[in-house]
Parts: C-alpha cells; structure tokens; sequence
C-alpha cells in the first residue's frame, strides 16, 4: 500500500522531493522545504499558483490590436498575419520556458508538461487556441481527469490535430477515437484477439469516431470556439463491443460527446492507466509487480474514491513511502528541461530585470531546448516523448552520442548566449553563487554542499577528491581558503577574481560532466 513516509525529513529528502516536483529547486528553496516539514511542503506543492500575466509582445510592433509589452491574447489577426502568426506563437513558446524558473513553488509546471505529453497537441492550431489549451491544461493540473478529457475533447487545437474537425457523418476519422481509447484514457492492453484490445475493440473505435462527429473549427485565430454542426453529426445508434458492455450510444447531438467520456471512465482501467502514466512521470519507468499491486492500484483506487480528482492520488504517491525509497533516488535520466533548469535555477544564473529581456532570452534558449529535443508544441509524436513510452529504453531515450555533445555545447551558451542577448549580464557566475553556501571559503564544506545541491545520490570520497583536484591541483586545502580570502579582501582586483573564477569553473565544469548529473 501507499504507506505514509515515516522516515527522516532532512536536506536529501526534501530535494529529492523538489527535483521531482519542480524545475532546478535552489539551496533556499530545499532549505525552506526542509524548515517547512513534509506535509507542509506538499500542501504548498499541490496548493494553488499565484496568477500569472498572459505572453506579451517583447520585439514584434506590426500588431494593430498590441504593441510592444502588451499582451495579444484574446486579441484578433488583422493586418500582417504572417508576422503576428510566428511572433505570437514564439512568445507563447517563450511564456512558458519563463515560468519554469518563475514558479518554484508548486507542481503547477511540471503537472502542465505531464499533460502537454499526455493529451499531446503538436505544430497545430494558432497561438490563440495554443493558449487556451494551455490555460485548460493549467486550469485542471490537479484537478478532475474526467472533466479536463470531456474539454479537451472539443478543445480547438486538438481538433485540428487528430483530425476532429474532418470527422463527419459522410466520412468518419477515427484519429482521436483511437487515441482517445489507446493513450488518453483506458490503455490498449495487450492483443487479446483479431481487434480486440483487451479493453476496447475496434468496433468501439469506429462507434466512438461516429459518436464524436460534428465538431468543426471554422476560425483558427478570431477567437470563434469549436461548434457543433447538427448536419455532420452520426445521429444513428452506435453500437459498443463487450469490452463496454456492448451498450448503445444514441443520438444525443451536442452532448454526445460527454456520453463518450462517461462510458469509458466506467471502467476501472482508466484510473490504472492513468496513475502508470503519473508514475513514470514522477517516480520510475519500471512498473513491477510489486509496485502495481502495492502502489499502482492503491493510487488508483484513491482516483476513484474522489471521482477522478487528481490531487488526492498525488498527494498519496508524494508522501508515501515508497517515493522516498532510497532506490528510486536518482533513478531517472533528466529530461531536456530538467537537466537545463538543474543548472539555471539551482545555480540562480542571473536573468535581466526587464521583462521584455528576459522574453527575449527565454526565446532563445526556446531553440536550444527544443534542438536538444524538448521544445514545448513540438512533441514529436501523438504518443508523447519517447522517454515516457518507449520500452526498453525509456529515460535512456534522452541519452546518445548526440544528445550529450549538445547538452555540453548547453554549457557553452550559458557563458556566451546569456551576454550575447543581454550585454549586462554574465554567464556563469560562480563567485555570486558560492556567496550562497555556508563555507565557501573551506574547500571540503564548500564541495560537499554543492555535491548535495546538484546530485540526487551521495557522492563517493573519492569523487570528491576528483573535483577538488580540479579545483585546486596538486594543492593542499588551505591553498583554496588562502587564495578565496584576498580576493574577498580585495574583490575589485581582476587578476584575483579571474584566477578565482576559472578554478571555480573547471571545478563545476566537471561536476556538470560526470554521469551523476544526468540523474534526477
């Protein structure tokens, strides 16, 4: 069962927790978890946001409707659609990038993400309809699974992408009928027979597909929500298999959609399936046994009780013990953005304050994350990123040759992209981060703290030794305190601060380099 984590609740544990929940948890923030206590830091996790301002404008004055520093959401195309087009979507882009440093608070991020690879849309809709499915995925991030699959299901951007909109009476597209049943909702289970599923058959497709047709996007950017249109729509009775005890859909029109929804999520398999998904999002791609019986289910069963309100099954895998199993700890490959903010949250590289800079940033880093095979809307496929699909491999997919050559050329843009777009500001700044720490000035306390800051598992002695060897080569300790010291008395002086400054960045260099940095 879910058992409720007794142990202790120091530094390691609450990180632990914040890796999972977060994007790149600074020292304060763990310190604060710590000083909170679990159940406080939970509540806060899974507690409301603070509100947000839409995507605004940062570089694009050809908009009539806004200009520059104003936001263009709910606003209409008129004048330069092209133009508009691109300099909308790529602030929305760039939004949300900003938001995964801004909210270190709550889970809100990372539940909006687990959804974006969950209900996936990809290259679909305009900006406006891209911001609205967003605002629906944020709007229900913990909250009513069947409600949020019931909006999604009419959502504007989705119907453009899985083919809704071409889903009439005439001719029938069974595109989200099918991922309806097989990744949005119940799962496909394993081949139980010549299309059978074991939890849905391919005649329960292609009555779904009729069930759901109807629905049109006539205005991609005007702000026009999806309609329905009685003359598209199947208003004959469509016929379920065994597998939904073969019960019949009559015409119900406008509403039968929800119909749909409601038949599915009479079966038990779409709270499982949903909580497997959660799972390896948040915990661990390998589902034993062992842990569907004594953590799946469970969690699934508290789905259940609570009408398939998401927060309380959460809540349960946040605080249990198994989520603090010390195995689990570091089991993960960090994704794209995981393995970015790891860097620029938890180190607090500076960002300008001016907004209109820091879109102009988070845009550019936009490219990067999503050449390194994460950008937000661009999921490569309607199944979701690979890591979280894909068997055998699972996380091991965000790991290749390739990957890792680009996630240290990553490294290299922090010390020369950030001045680039803002000549304000530095890269890296080492010095101002190790002002954080407790001792910077003692070798062995400063290199333990940043060890227990950036990796999940406790480093070895030996690594240790590996990076204060780096540091200070062939050195005693007292040679880092010495030289730490007069450039503290004398921070002014550049040649101090220089031969401080590349000792600390070949130090974290090669704590960015080793295999545990990858880990999560």
């Amino acid at each position: 069962m879910l058992q409720p984590y007794s142990g202790p609740w120091k530094f390691e544990q609450a990180a632990h927790l914040l890796r999972r929940t977060i994007f790149g948890p600074t020292k304060a923030r763990i310190l604060q978890a710590v000083n909170d206590g679990m159940e406080t830091t939970v509540a806060k996790l899974l507690g409301a946001s603070a509100p947000v301002d839409p995507p605004i404008y940062y570089d694009f004055s050809d908009d009539p409707t806004a200009g520059i520093g104003e936001t263009w959401v709910d606003k209409p195309l008129d004048g330069n659609i092209t133009g508009i087009y691109f300099s909308r979507a790529k602030t929305l882009w760039a939004w949300w990038n900003r938001q995964m440093r801004e909210n270190d608070q709550t889970i809100l991020e990372k539940m909006s993400l687990f959804w974006h690879n969950h209900f996936v849309v990809a290259d679909a809709g305009g900006p406006n309809m891209n911001w609205r499915y967003l605002t629906l995925l944020r709007e229900f991030s913990l909250g009513d699974f069947k409600e949020l699959t019931k909006r999604i299901t009419v959502d504007q951007t989705m119907l453009i992408y899985l083919n809704g909109t071409q889903n009439t009476k005439d001719e029938p597209n069974e595109n989200y009928a099918r991922e309806l049943l097989e990744l949005f909702t119940i799962g496909k289970g394993p081949l139980a027979g010549p299309g059978d599923y074991t939890n849905y058959t391919e005649q329960d497709i292609a009555a779904i597909a009729k069930a759901l047709t109807g629905w049109v996007v006539w205005d991609w950017e005007n702000n026009v929500p999806s309609e329905y249109k009685n003359y598209r729509h199947d208003t004959s009775d469509k016929q379920l298999s065994y597998r939904f005890d073969n019960q019949v859909i009559t015409n119900q029109g406008e509403e039968e959609y929800k119909t749909v929804i409601d038949i599915i999520f009479t079966k038990d398999e779409v709270a499982r399936h949903l909580c497997r998904r959660l799972y390896i999002w948040f915990v661990n791609y390998e589902i034993t046994d062992t842990v569907e019986t004594e953590v799946i289910q469970p969690m699934a069963q508290i789905l259940l009780d609570n009408n398939y309100q998401v927060k309380p099954a959460m809540e349960a895998l946040l605080k249990s013990e198994h989520f603090f199993s010390e195995a689990l700890r570091g089991c993960m490959i960090k994704n794209t953005f995981d393995y970015f903010y790891s860097i620029n949250n938890s180190l607090e590289i500076q960002q300008s304050t001016n907004i209109l800079e820091q879109y102009r940033m988070w845009q550019a880093w936009f490219w990067e994350l999503d050449e390194l095979g994460m950008g937000v809307f661009f999921i490569p496929s309607v199944a979701g990123w690979r890591a979280y699909h894909q068997s055998p491999g699972y996380y091991r997919e965000w790991i290749n040759s390739a990957s890792l050559a680009l996630r240290k050329r990553l490294l290299v843009n922090f010390k020369y992209l950030i001045p680039y777009v803002d000549d304000t500001l530095p890269g890296f700044d080492f010095l101002t981060f190790i002002e954080t720490l407790d001792e910077p000035e003692d070798v062995n306390a400063m290199i333990d703290e940043i060890c227990l800051l950036l990796f999940p598992r406790t480093m070895t002695p030996p690594q240790k030794a590996f990076f204060k060897e780096i540091l200070i080569p062939g050195l005693p300790d007292f040679e880092w305190t010495l030289e730490y010291n007069e450039f503290l008395a004398d921070p002014n002086n550049e040649e101090k601060r220089q031969a401080v400054e590349s000792k600390l960045e070949n130090m974290f260099y090669a704590m960015f380099g080793v295999p545990e940095f990858q880990l999560s």
